[in-house]
């Protein structure tokens, strides 16, 4: 029975909902297959494991989580595991399940650390991961492949002329918005001078790089898309938003259940629908994600690819679900692929010593 991590947390903003994301995994994991262990970062960094992180009551008071749950004073790795120490035990670790949501985590840092001490994890890899964590480096690429995408600016530097070329070129209203956060966080629509001001402040709360796009008044339709060599797009999802974009607000503090505004399937005919599958399928290739991600779409004059998520929240088993596949069934495949891409690099890389050669002065 393959011990299996299940990693979250960490140093993000979106902390909070990779813990509701885990937990979410932790109660849909299959226990007759895989011997679960929960590992919990905090936003200091500690590691932490035990039974006691497997409820969400444990994460209202830090300080009885320290007291109740195991720190993890070090590991190490051996034989492709990780071996983790607490106190007088140790624990090993087959295969790493990321459920992180934005930086430290989602971004490539931790798929990197799998990939250096050669252990195998879930979802896109450190190079996909990476890339698509940051907005303004996946439009530019999508772009370049032709794949259509909101017109843009954006900068690491504010002054006077970023904000009267983002005028000229977009023209109000505009929405700002971090370039390397997800869950819609620091995400503001604009109209006037006074508002794109504040919210570029706003957003430097969060980021150094600020993405400003033009607005369209466009349908919202996301899927899900699994695979590693083999792809599979979701039935479609539309957002029945109240507002004018799907803020934070209205994703995860709105009353009633966090899914009520997704409808599923989405109210389009069957051409549309083929297109948007398809673009997902490109867009998942060019961007050489594997797993399972979501990819969000504005529908207007055109179909634009708005953003990418390659560690979804609650990994998109809402839209799933509508596709036949239950949580469990999602875990496994993502487990699945994972370890088969694993295999796959194993085979591919070669013993070699260039010492040994000698070479002629």
């Amino acid at each position: 029975m393959l011990n299996i991590g299940i990693f979250f947390g960490s140093k993000s903003v979106e902390h909070e909902i990779s813990i509701i994301t885990a937990q979410q995994v932790l109660s849909s994991i299959d226990r007759k297959k895989y011997n679960v262990i929960p590992i919990y970062i905090s936003k200091s960094g500690e590691w932490f494991t035990g039974k006691v992180l497997e409820d969400l009551e444990t994460f209202k008071d830090f300080d009885k989580l320290e007291k109740k749950a195991k720190k993890i004073d070090s590991f190490s790795v051996k034989n492709n595991k990780l071996l983790l120490k607490y106190g007088l035990k140790k624990q090993t670790i087959d295969f790493c399940f990321l459920v992180f949501h934005g930086t430290n985590g989602e971004d490539g840092t931790f798929q990197g650390m799998c990939e250096i001490f050669g252990i195998p994890y879930s979802g896109c890899n450190h190079f996909s991961s990476a890339f698509t964590m940051d907005k303004v480096v996946t439009k530019l690429l999508l772009k370049e492949k032709e794949i259509s995408v909101v017109d843009f600016e954006y900068t690491t530097e504010i002054n006077e002329e970023f904000f009267k070329r983002c005028e000229k070129n977009l023209g109000y209203p505009m929405i700002v918005k971090p370039a390397r956060l997800g869950s819609s966080i620091g995400v503001s629509k604009v109209v006037d001078r006074k508002n794109f001001e504040e919210a570029v402040k706003n957003v430097l709360l969060f980021d150094n790089k600020v993405l400003v796009e033009k607005w369209i008044n466009a349908r919202e339709i996301n899927c899900a898309v699994m695979g590693y060599k083999n792809i599979f797009v979701s039935e479609l999802e539309e957002i029945n938003k109240k507002n004018d974009f799907f803020n934070f607000e209205e994703k995860y503090f709105k009353k009633g259940k966090k899914f009520s505004n997704h409808i599923i399937p989405a109210r389009i005919d069957e051409n549309l629908k083929n297109k948007i599958k398809e673009i997902a399928k490109d867009t998942f290739k060019i961007l050489e994600c594997s797993g399972n991600v979501r990819i969000d779409f504005l529908i207007a004059d055109k179909i634009y690819v708005n953003e990418i998520n390659t560690i979804p929240g609650a990994l998109s088993f809402y839209i799933w679900q509508k596709s036949g596949f239950t949580f469990s069934q999602i875990i496994d495949n993502m487990i699945n692929m994972g370890l088969e891409r694993f295999k796959d690099k194993k085979i591919v890389s070669i013993d070699t010593n260039i010492l040994k050669i000698k070479v002629g002065k």
